[in-house]
């Protein structure tokens, strides 16, 4: 017996536009790893094999999401927040086509492939708030959490597949084509992007004015105001900062634990990738059958214990499972966190709501896995990485305390009802306008 439509597996793929937002982030995320990949390693030659330099080609591409992305917020929040994603993909493009010309033409240097890198992650923070905040639109609220799933297998997909892209380039036909490809990849996610830009009106927004600043303060207020998107922004940094960072110190601890090099390091990385596909598309098969919050705690709870086994168990078999299990966790946790926050936001704040996630998430990453990859140099490898996984365990006591008054919280909020779409968007649907 098959599932009534809107319920199954793969729901949110019932509409076409979400389909053409997925494969953007597809695309587009698999632009962005096979950057760090190919800047990271030129970066690397070019700066006469200093660690240092990778390390920075990282760092460009993260901070501007802290930065530039809060108030690519509020913009996505009075223009067609499509054309905002494609506008920033475009970006994109246009910074690996112009380091692949430089490469092809025997100019490129460690300025040229710092300063794409800065680019890119400029272009990175103006095109994440807008499409996430359109994505409710595409599949309404009964499918939110589907899409969410989706997404997110599409952003850990793009780890496999853009580095995988980039690698073969480089290996067979150097930097520049390297580079290409990963403008070419940005280009299709611009296409994509900007096709349902065409598609989709916002319809009427009141006026942001006040200053630039003035929309950003609006939505740190509104956040703090809005039950219950506080407590789960401050759910999220936690997860962010005590388990996703931490998966950083892998290597190290793959050498100091399981007394393995990269071949190990490659296996714990590879069951992670793995779960972090397989996780979502558990939670897809399952449906509506787990309430989001109870899914909350009992990912924020596995997010957490598998990094203990991880790194305090020295046995290789017993570390990749934990890896996949953690992979996996952290994945729906993240998946669940969004669809609840951008389910609870009005469509007027949704841009600055993801904004201020996307900012808290990889700053919170972005600093503490530098504290944490800092702690691992003078203490042992796997307590580092099981210390923070107690330690989230341990925070979401609270939140799993406070789980009734959250889940109350999220269903006083009033349906979200998508504004109305073009006549366009339902011809391309592939079903009829009352499920778009």
């Amino acid at each position: 017996m098959s599932r009534p439509p809107g319920r199954g597996t793969f729901a949110a793929l019932e509409s076409r536009p979400f389909r053409w937002v997925w494969g953007a982030a597809l695309t587009g995320n698999s632009g962005r790893f096979g950057v760090i990949l190919v800047a990271g390693w030129e970066a690397f030659r070019l700066g006469h094999g200093s660690a240092l330099w990778p390390s920075l080609v990282s760092f460009l591409l993260l901070v501007p999401s802290m930065l530039f992305g809060l108030l690519a917020g509020g913009i996505a929040d009075r223009v067609n927040r499509a054309r905002q994603a494609a506008s920033g993909q475009l970006v994109n493009a246009l910074a690996c086509g112009a380091v692949a010309a430089l490469t092809v033409a025997g100019h490129l240097d460690l300025l040229a492939v710092l300063l794409a890198s800065a680019v890119v992650g400029v272009g990175n923070s103006v095109q994440g708030p807008a499409w996430q905040a359109l994505v409710p639109r595409l599949v309404g609220p009964e499918r939110l959490l589907n899409a969410s799933l989706m997404v997110r297998i599409a952003q850990q997909g793009a780890e496999m597949t853009g580095p995988a892209l980039a690698t073969a380039t480089l290996a067979a036909a150097g930097p520049g084509a390297a580079f290409a490809v990963c403008a070419g990849l940005y280009v299709v996610g611009t296409l994509m992007f900007w096709r349902v830009g065409r598609v989709v009106t916002e319809g009427p927004r009141a006026p942001l004015t006040g200053g630039v600043w003035a929309p950003v303060a609006d939505g740190l207020r509104y956040a703090r105001a809005q039950a219950p998107l506080g407590t789960l922004l401050i759910w999220v940094g936690l997860h962010c900062s005590l388990t996703m960072a931490s998966i950083g110190i892998l290597p190290v601890v793959a050498v100091a634990n399981l007394g393995g090099g990269a071949g190990a390091y490659g296996v714990l990385l590879t069951a992670f990738g793995l779960g972090s596909v397989l996780g979502p598309l558990g939670m897809m098969w399952l449906g509506r059958r787990v309430e989001p919050v109870t899914l909350l705690v009992a990912t924020g709870v596995l997010s957490g214990a598998p990094l203990v086994s991880l790194g305090l168990v020295p046995n290789m078999v017993v570390a990749a499972v934990s890896s996949a299990l953690a992979g996996a966790a952290q994945a729906v946790f993240m998946a669940g966190i969004y669809s609840l926050t951008q389910g609870v936001a009005t469509d007027a704040m949704r841009g600055r709501v993801a904004s201020i996630q996307l900012s808290l998430t990889t700053g919170a990453m972005g600093l503490t896995s530098l504290g944490w990859g800092a702690l691992a140099g003078v203490m042992a490898p796997g307590l580092v990485l099981a210390a923070p996984g107690i330690a989230f365990v341990l925070a979401c006591v609270p939140f799993a305390r406070r789980r009734q008054w959250i889940r109350a919280a999220v269903r006083s909020r009033p349906a979200v009802r998508r504004p109305a779409l073009e006549p366009a968007l339902a011809r391309l649907a592939d079903e009829t306008p009352g499920r778009l």
